[in-house]
């Protein structure tokens, strides 16, 4: 009776079915394979975005390249594709993703090949070295983007799988790669971009699966079963190398702990202090090397250690010390001197822009001290024609609660030569227009919105 109840509440809670729609996500995903267009366009833009923030360092900058990128679509086609034994999806998203792979590939190639910058970045060396972490994210990131695009209702996930799944900076780090010859970190970015995509499409079958999409039938049978037998054949070459690639990940995190618990752990513990290690392969051997301030570390440790890691199945590893004639206090003060200068920075900063805002408010202080004084003179100087002048504020009340300011100019305009009418006549040419210009010019001086002129002539 318990498990049955435990059993409804998880399928009340976990089973997304009934919000499925199944011909919605089926053309959702077909409409956006094709890269042409503005796809191209898309995909040609997040490259060059890709590669700058890279290239620069900037998150900000990669994580648009990030939410632009076409490059989902192609993927989680792949996935549908095969969960619905539907050959042509398959190879239009095959031959999609493969376009948009080598366009970003030759993109970022080209950029890198004429940037004056170029020096691997920390974005660039962290998508280099994939880890177990990254082939989670991927999976993750594909169940979260297939269920978002499946329901009926269409949610705003798929920007949030696109950042974590990062599918356009690991291959742009390829093309860093190509351009620069270092095919580390070809094989590396490749390796990352590779794994995301076959994650992300094998989240996309196995939800597929679970939804119970529609198989497509075709009217020859044996054809179905020629189709069913390729999309078979096509999942296991799919999924064989994620698998070999998970386990070498697995292996590598699990000999870097060995490695930790045997040799690193134990030289902290002799008050031997380390600013780094690394594993460097040379050869037939990796080298662990240790970087460390100190006290002189005997020969006989390294002998010990190596022993050490020959007993524990690592016979391919060797312990390298690189002693570095600074002392654990220098160390301390190099560290004190980095934060002081730090400090020290900011507060330069904090006080610079102390000085600017004062600078500004000094202006605007400057800017506010023009007064209708100043407006009458200058009324006098620009407009000639001008006999007398007067510029006030004026308090005016259409509402009880808020009453109004307002600028009034009373203007009283010089007699021309000639009769009395003969000036009101070329006068009243002449007043509109200068009116208009005198409204702008003290409305900016005296920084007013509601200026009123009143003309007598």
């Amino acid at each position: 009776m318990l498990l049955r109840a435990l059993r409804r509440t998880l399928d009340h809670v976990l089973n997304i079915q009934h919000q499925t729609d199944e011909e919605g996500t089926i053309r959702e995903i077909y409409d956006k394979i094709p890269i042409r267009g503005n796809n191209t366009w898309m995909l040609i833009c997040s490259a060059m975005l890709a590669s700058i923030g890279l290239d620069t360092g900037s998150g900000a900058v990669i994580i648009g390249a990030m939410l632009i990128s076409p490059l989902m679509s192609p993927i989680l086609g792949i996935g549908l594709s095969v969960g619905i034994n539907d050959r042509e999806m398959l190879v239009a998203s095959a031959k999609n993703l493969a376009l948009a792979a080598a366009a970003g590939l030759g993109v970022s190639f080209l950029y890198f090949s004429i940037t004056p910058l170029g020096e691997p970045t920390n974005e660039i060396l962290a998508r280099t070295q994939p880890t177990l972490l990254d082939v989670m994210v991927a999976f993750f990131g594909g169940v979260a983007g297939i269920v978002s695009v499946s329901r009926s209702d269409r949610s705003n996930a798929i920007p949030g799988v696109a950042i974590a799944t990062a599918l356009m900076p690991p291959l742009c780090t390829a093309g860093y790669g190509l351009a620069l010859g270092r095919f580390d970190y070809f094989l590396g970015g490749f390796y990352l971009f590779f794994i995301n995509a076959v994650f992300i499409s094998l989240s996309t079958f196995l939800i597929v699966k679970y939804l119970h999409f529609h198989i497509k039938h075709y009217v020859n049978q044996e054809k179905e079963r020629k189709v069913a037998r390729i999309m078979a054949v096509v999942l296991v070459i799919v999924v064989s190398p994620s698998i070999y690639f998970l386990y070498n990940i697995y292996k590598e995190v699990q000999t870097k702990k060995q490695i930790e618990n045997l040799v690193i752990s134990d030289f902290t513990s002799r008050n031997n202090e380390i600013i780094k290690w690394e594993l460097q392969p040379a050869d037939s051997l990796n080298y662990i090397k240790i970087y460390s301030v100190g006290k002189q570390v005997d020969e006989n440790l390294v002998t010990h250690y190596n022993s050490l890691l020959k007993d524990n199945a690592l016979d391919t590893y060797r312990v390298r010390l690189v002693q570095l004639d600074v002392s654990p206090e220098e160390v301390e003060r190099i560290a004190y001197d980095v934060t002081n200068n730090l400090n020290r920075d900011l507060v330069k900063t904090l006080e610079l822009q102390k000085i600017q805002e004062q600078r500004s408010d000094s202006l605007q202080r400057k800017r506010s001290r023009y007064t209708p004084g100043n407006a009458t003179t200058d009324l006098k100087l620009l407009f000639p024609e001008i006999q007398q002048v007067q510029v006030g504020e004026m308090v005016t009340a259409p509402d009880a609660v808020k009453p109004d300011t307002m600028m009034l100019v009373m203007i009283d305009w010089r007699a021309k030569e000639g009769t009395q009418k003969q000036a009101q006549r070329l006068e009243a040419t002449k007043v509109r227009e200068y009116e208009s210009r005198i409204k702008n010019f003290l409305a900016t001086k005296l920084q007013r919105d509601s200026v009123q002129i009143v003309s007598t002539f």
